[in-house]
């Protein structure tokens, strides 16, 4: 079945991305580079689907109460950085809702949850991410958030202890409906109620509720949290957390409905966070029509441009879908109407380079809370998380074949490329050569743009997240560990493509260990009439990068060169995927790094020169 709903389509026609992102925001995306690039033109106004913000709301009238949607963010505390542009992060949200405030506007925030990241190579560096997420949703003004399988997943009692401590706070996190498995006095098995598996002590309120109600711009707004059955038999099923597990979802949103019904606020617009899919969300809307409005899971990473509407007997309930990585907010707006209850309007919003925080950055973090929570994380990351240490290291896949080769016993270690310096001596001249003003940094000085440029936060070069993608050999054995003791492997260079090169520089006459250093060509024949399987010639590369795809397609390529170029790519959008480089291209980054790859001029040496 097709989606009714309008949906944000990555594959968007051009006539699209410019009523969505607004002119500036294109020739941005035109001109997309590295975060040390010059400035752009930021759009002065946000368009969506041709329209400036709130363009269908009332004109004369401000909403009675505000509330702003988000959820499923996935760790994705801010963009990385690295290209431009890119939406999301807690910034611009904090930005974005101080500018409604501004406006005069009751603004109150709600969220789905999956606040912790979906992957994460340090346990603890996702419990950072979360409590400084809820940090910053609490200085924001959010009433409550949900309990998502990423939370599941990371440990609910560890990260909500991390959160709360010993203080009461909101945002207030919701699941009605989670339960303790045990055993009673007689050994019998028993599902202990949510009130007594999450109580902290006496005369303190569950950690996790059922529902809240807050006062915002005098509006009463009740909220409450369920997860959905699906998510409930999936952990369950998978093990997640084990002194967890689920109620039926129908009987916690009856429990709901009753508690805010009675509540002594007499709430006047119901939220309902539900863990659970869009399907799912328009049966509880029928058959729970006091609820105004649910937010459930996005079935896309992009999310629908409007809710979903449902007919109730109670009047109309919207649904809403946010997206994921925090890269959109949904606003609703609440007006009184004349005969009582309420007439919602609603507002997707990308949350682009035009809500980053104005001024100075000494300027940017005394108004911005939100950005004293990312600090406090790169601190923290700083202090407890050790880069060589702590993140977890595999075996590159040279190492591991290398080990296979006859006689065994070969070892291959990460040695930087200075070691290459003296046998590819054209090579590594355009890895080093920089250009002097720095408008753009290249590999060589890839370290400099965590250490230099990177702010709000700073501190980035201590975080393995970030350093992975600027370092050699991070996430594999003998690979950048810090400064002091790996210095030859700071910055990005040979290695990363070429894997470990101790083998080719102690023994460079050893085909096999020469071969180990193109590991995207394994298993792949040249074509006919050619010596060696090769990517294309500079002149073809630049000619593909001023095409568009279905011109692409229609260039024929031989299938092995097809696939290596293929399998180059991939390995390129590891570090340059499309949450650090969404605007990655093969065929227009090539021109920067491209060389021969052929043996010295006079072969390959005995013994390979010092550099």
């Amino acid at each position: 079945m097709s989606d009714p709903i309008p949906r944000l389509n990555a594959r968007a026609t051009a006539s699209r991305l410019f009523a969505l992102l607004g002119f500036g925001a294109v020739l941005a995306a035109l001109a997309s580079g590295t975060a040390a690039d010059p400035p752009r033109a930021v759009p002065k106004e946000t368009l969506v689907d041709g329209k400036p913000l709130f363009a269908d709301w009332p004109k004369d009238q401000k909403p009675d109460a505000t509330l702003v949607l988000t959820g499923q963010t996935f760790g994705y505390l801010q963009p990385c950085g690295c290209s431009r542009p890119q939406t999301g992060g807690l910034e611009r949200r904090a930005y974005f809702i101080d500018q409604l405030k501004k406006k005069g506007w009751p603004v109150a925030g709600v969220d789905l949850g999956d606040l912790y990241p979906e992957k994460v190579a340090v346990r603890e560096q996702g419990t950072l991410k979360y409590v400084a997420a809820m940090n910053a949703l609490r200085e924001m003004g959010y009433i409550a958030v949900g309990v998502g399988e990423t939370e599941l997943k990371g440990g609910l009692d560890e990260l909500l202890g991390n959160y709360i401590v010993q203080k009461e706070q909101p945002p207030f996190t919701l699941a009605g409906n989670i339960v303790g498995p045990g055993v009673d006095a007689t050994g019998k098995p028993v599902l202990f109620p949510r009130e007594q598996r999450f109580r902290p002590g006496a005369g303190k309120r569950p950690i996790v509720e059922l529902t809240e109600v807050a006062d915002v711009g005098g509006v009463p707004v009740g909220v409450a949290g369920v997860v959905g059955n699906p998510l409930a038999v999936l952990a369950r099923e998978k093990k997640f957390d084990t002194s967890i597990d689920f109620a039926k979802p129908q009987d916690a949103l009856v429990a709901a409905r009753d508690a805010l019904a009675k509540h002594p606020k007499k709430p006047r617009l119901n939220v309902l966070i539900y863990q659970g899919s869009m399907a799912d969300a328009q049966s509880v809307a029928k058959n729970f029509p006091e609820f105004n409005v649910i937010l459930c899971q996005a079935s896309d990473a992009l999310p629908p441009l409007k809710p979903n509407y449902v007919n109730t007997t109670a009047g109309t309930t919207a649904i809403v879908e946010v997206g994921h990585k925090g890269q959109h907010v949904g606003v609703v707006g609440a007006f009184k109407k004349p005969g009582g209850g309420f007439e919602l309007r609603y507002q997707l919003v990308p949350l682009g380079e035009e809500f980053n925080q104005p001024g100075t950055d000494a300027e940017a973090f005394q108004k911005n809370k939100a950005l004293q929570s990312l600090q406090w994380y790169a601190e923290r990351v700083k202090k407890d998380i050790v880069l060589g240490k702590d993140y977890p290291r595999t075996l590159h896949a040279a190492q591991i074949h290398a080990a296979e080769l006859k006689p065994k016993g070969v070892s291959l270690r990460y040695v930087g490329s200075e070691a290459c310096k003296a046998c590819h001596q054209a090579e590594y001249k355009k890895w080093a050569d920089v250009d002097p003003d720095e408008k753009s940094l290249a590999h060589s000085h890839a370290m400099k743009s965590l250490e230099k440029y990177a702010h709000r936060p700073n501190l980035r070069q201590f975080d393995g997240e970030c350093v992975k993608c600027h370092t050699v050999g991070f996430n594999h054995s003998t690979g950048y560990e810090d400064e002091k003791k790996t210095p030859q492997l700071k910055n990005v260079g040979c290695e990363n493509c070429h894997g470990p090169g101790s083998g080719h520089v102690a023994d460079p006459k050893n085909k096999q260990l020469t071969e180990l250093l193109s590991q995207w060509k394994q298993g792949l024949a040249p074509a006919p009439g050619q010596n060696a399987i090769r990517l294309p010639d500079k002149a073809f590369m630049e000619k593909m990068a001023k095409l568009g795809p279905e011109e692409r397609g229609k260039m024929a390529q031989p299938p092995a060169t097809q696939l290596l170029i293929n399998r180059v790519s991939a390995m390129c959008m590891e570090c340059h995927d499309h949450d650090a480089d969404p605007h990655f291209d093969i065929y227009k980054n090539w021109a920067k790094i491209g060389h021969s790859g052929l043996a010295p001029p006079g072969g390959w040496p005995a013994v390979a020169p010092k550099p």
